[in-house]
């Protein structure tokens, strides 16, 4: 693990291009998913920081790595002309990393039409063959829109219920929000696993037992079901195009049916990053289906519906601070449904409505965003907002705005950039302000995009626009959230829960007493 950080580091700054902090380096690499699933860990910013540091103090100036200034680490082969190294740094020879089973993006898309999951495999498992299919280093895969990378995804299942599980514990409030309880087991399908005992799949099937052997203690009578094929079905393909990380891997989801041993009563894991492993059926009561990371999330809705509630629901992290506020910043990805929660905070509870995207057109001198002239005006706010004034301008805007009227309370509908929001918090003071997240799956958004704008849109576009250069910062809003929604059904169901998480928060009181 030790050399993966450092792996994982070099690649990032060559990403990056500039110097980055530890945590900015884990960041980005959690995002785009660049580490293994071997690496685990409570405080994975902190083992980046000391990996480079010892790294640093051990070998001195051949180092790969450098300080640029406290806790600020680059490349030394890198290093632009007149930045002065602030410390010595050194270079550790890492071991060979894996080389994972990889399809030509071009070739995989002339086959696959799809967002989510789709049960008929057939077509895309005829991709794996040598003519078509090639070996890459883990690292450069990871680093490249031109491949996706073939992955197993397993469910186990026992009767009606499905294995479940927590992957690794970075214990941050942004990745629990996200969901991170688990129903995949599985990983790359890598140049190991291919043999001559392949089955003609470049290793597809022998990659899924290997996982399973892997990632859970098996009894000797699973082992021996798995090696002899029994149990071990391809059920499906999961395509998801919503996330740059997901663009650059695609999965053939299995389902393990496991023995009846009694050993499956209480299963134990094989692998360090997997905690928390527990069986879920029908029968002990739905689970909320947004504690699930995406992909369990679709596996969830197609074939184990029983097993997940998809109603809408919300998580409040600091109540108080909600309740105080006397500014809330409603903010999501395009389709979220963001705009009709702020409107039912301004018709429900009295807030006075600001909507940002109209005082940005008014700065920029056009016409309030509309669908059709949508990504115009995203590259026109992105080009204001990257000016050196663009966000504290918009965030003056705002609050003067604010400052004018009289009502007390105010709902500011559709903040882009972190830097807006804290300008707008310099302005007005932090203790004023609280974030709303309204949070809603891409395929979901996609629905309530077209219904909402009456469009054609294919789902590609869509993912266009909620992509834009100007909607990057969105997610990271998740991090400062104050509450967050999950958006899942229908209208009517999803402003009950807006109305019913403002009630709990605005008047608690009234609430213990239903």
């Amino acid at each position: 693990m030790s050399s993966e950080f450092l792996i994982v580091a070099e690649r990032v700054l060559l990403a990056k291009g500039n110097a980055m902090s530890a945590s900015q380096i884990v960041d980005y690499a959690t995002a785009h998913q660049l580490f293994s699933d071997r690496v685990a860990g409570k405080t994975p910013f902190q083992t980046m920081k000391s990996k480079l540091s010892v790294d640093i103090r051990t070998n001195g100036s051949n180092s790969k790595f450098m300080r640029t200034a406290p806790g600020k680490f680059f490349l030394r082969a890198a290093l632009p002309t007149g930045i002065v190294e602030y410390e010595a740094p050194k270079y550790l020879k890492t071991p060979p990393s894996e080389r994972v089973l990889t399809v030509p993006s071009a070739e995989f898309y002339k086959h696959v039409h799809f967002q989510g999951i789709s049960l008929s495999h057939a077509r895309v498992q005829k991709l794996l063959n040598p003519s078509v299919c090639r070996y890459l280093d883990r690292l450069e895969a990871e680093l490249s829109n031109d491949s996706k990378q073939v992955l197993t995804y397993i469910m186990v299942s026992r009767g009606t219920g499905v294995l479940c599980f927590q992957r690794g514990n970075f214990n941050r409030v942004e990745d629990f929000l996200r969901g991170s309880n688990c129903i995949g087991f599985g990983g790359h399908v890598s140049e190991t696993d291919n043999s001559l005992l392949s089955e003609g799949s470049m290793g597809l099937f022998e990659s899924a037992r290997r996982e399973l052997m892997e990632e859970l203690r098996l009894p000797r009578i699973d082992q021996t079901r798995l090696l002899e094929g029994r149990g071990l079905s391809l059920v499906g393909v999961l395509n998801d195009d919503s996330s740059p990380v997901g663009r650059r891997h695609f999965a053939f989801i299995f389902r393990y049916k496991v023995s009846r041993d009694t050993f499956w009563d209480k299963p134990i894991k094989g692998e360090k990053s997997i905690a928390q492993l527990h069986w879920i059926r029908p029968n002990k009561g739905h689970q909320p289906i947004w504690k699930f990371e995406y992909w369990s999330q679709l596996c969830l809705r197609q074939f184990l519906p029983l097993l997940a509630k998809t109603a809408s629901a919300y998580q409040i992290v600091r109540s108080g601070r909600v309740s105080r506020a006397s500014i809330i910043c409603v903010i999501g990805a395009l389709g979220s449904g963001k705009s009709e929660a702020t409107r039912v905070l301004a018709h429900a509870f009295g807030y006075s409505e600001i909507n940002s995207g109209r005082v940005l057109a008014r700065l920029l001198g056009v016409r309030p965003v509309t669908h059709r002239q949508r990504e115009e005006f995203q590259k026109q706010a992105f080009h204001f907002i990257q000016g050196s004034n663009g966000p504290k301008t918009l965030a003056a805007t705002i609050a003067s705005e604010i400052l004018r009227r009289k009502e007390h309370r105010f709902v500011v509908d559709g903040l882009r950039q972190r830097k807006t929001y804290e300008e707008l918090c310099t302005i007005l003071g932090k203790e004023r302000v609280a974030v709303i997240y309204v949070h809603t799956l891409p395929d979901i958004a996609f629905k309530f995009y077209v219904g909402r704008s009456r469009s054609l849109i294919s789902f590609s576009e869509f993912l266009k626009l909620r992509d834009a250069e100007v909607e990057r910062d969105v997610p990271g809003f998740l991090k400062i959230a104050d509450a967050v929604i999950y958006n899942w059904e229908g209208k009517s169901v999803y402003l009950r829960t807006v109305r019913h998480m403002f009630e709990a928060i605005l008047f608690p009181s009234q609430l213990d007493k239903r």
